[in-house]
């Protein structure tokens, strides 16, 4: 069977995501590698405009890993793909790293657009036809939210609204009040177009983070009450990094990252009117590898 490979150069972090396509019929995949290594490229990036020097050097050399491990794995390059989102499409140099990439390591980096990448992270999701699903997916330079009723998507959003811009000072300081009311509106859009409730389906390694973090609290299988999740938003905030760290055992670059998206999360469950989140193990690399598989099924 073949393997297909997804790489994700996000604004905290860059992942490397290998799975084995089991059933060429049912298109199912099991994993075989997740690599993430925490670059923080929007650090530089939404801060200065520019990927400094150092972290453009970082950041190829782990493309380089990146591909003996895709080599080692013998994924074609048909079946990779890599997307580049927030840090590297508002990086004054951006394009430039990208060609660099590719003629030291031979990955073609793609810099795709926010609504690309909202495509992109929801399109493994397949939700029962009589819901309607919000997508959100808050990343460390944006966030994106996608509406999909009955298996198709409605509307999509995307702003620049993420947790390596909010702890670095870089968000316009209205966010939440924007996003409210555009969530407010969309709310009252998908009523005079759909049936049911909407429900949040939430992606990130954050989301992930704090769904963990609530296991002892009341969840059910992959889902998490909004209610639950703000308790554990007070608990976070009232910690310092250090703090959040040893009582939860965060690694560092999720222990200050981790309270602004949760913040997101929660003013996009308030006023879409929600009080369940699901989570599903899912993220953009997943999604990466079912739009190479839907090419070519």
């Amino acid at each position: 069977m073949k393997n297909y490979g997804a790489i994700d150069i996000g604004s905290n972090a860059v992942r490397l995501l290998i799975k084995r396509l089991e059933d060429e019929n049912t298109g199912s995949f099991s994993k075989s590698v997740l690599l993430r290594v925490p670059l923080r490229l929007g650090g530089d990036v939404f801060t200065t405009g520019l990927l400094s020097d150092k972290k453009s050097a970082d950041l190829v050399d782990l493309m380089r890993a990146y591909a003996i491990v895709l080599k080692l794995y013998e994924v074609d390059k048909s079946n990779m793909r890599a997307c580049a989102t927030a840090a590297l499409r508002e990086a004054a140099n951006g394009k430039e790293i990208a060609e660099r990439i590719l003629a030291e390591t031979g990955i073609n980096v793609e810099i795709i657009t926010g609504r690309e990448e909202a495509a992109i992270a929801c399109s493994n999701v397949l939700p029962d036809d009589n819901r309607t699903v919000a997508y959100v997916d808050v990343g460390g330079g944006s966030t994106e939210v996608s509406l999909i009723s009955r298996g198709h998507t409605l509307s999509s959003h995307s702003y620049r609204v993420g947790t390596v811009r909010i702890i670095n000072g870089v968000v316009d300081p209205y966010w939440k009040n924007r996003i409210a009311n555009d969530m407010h509106n969309l709310r009252l859009d998908y009523i005079s177009r759909c049936t049911g409730k909407v429900c949040i389906i939430g992606a990130g390694g954050n989301i992930n983070k704090l769904f963990s973090l609530a296991q002892d609290r009341e969840v059910t299988h992959r889902t998490m009450s909004v209610e639950t999740l703000r308790g554990i938003y007070e608990d976070l905030r009232s910690l310092d990094v250090k703090g959040r760290m040893e009582l939860y055992r965060l690694k560092p670059d999720r222990a200050d990252v981790i309270v602004p998206a949760a913040e997101v999360f929660l003013t996009i469950a308030d006023a879409l009117e929600v009080d369940q989140i699901e989570i599903p193990s899912d993220g953009l690399s997943d999604g990466i590898i079912q739009t190479l598989w839907n090419k070519f099924r």
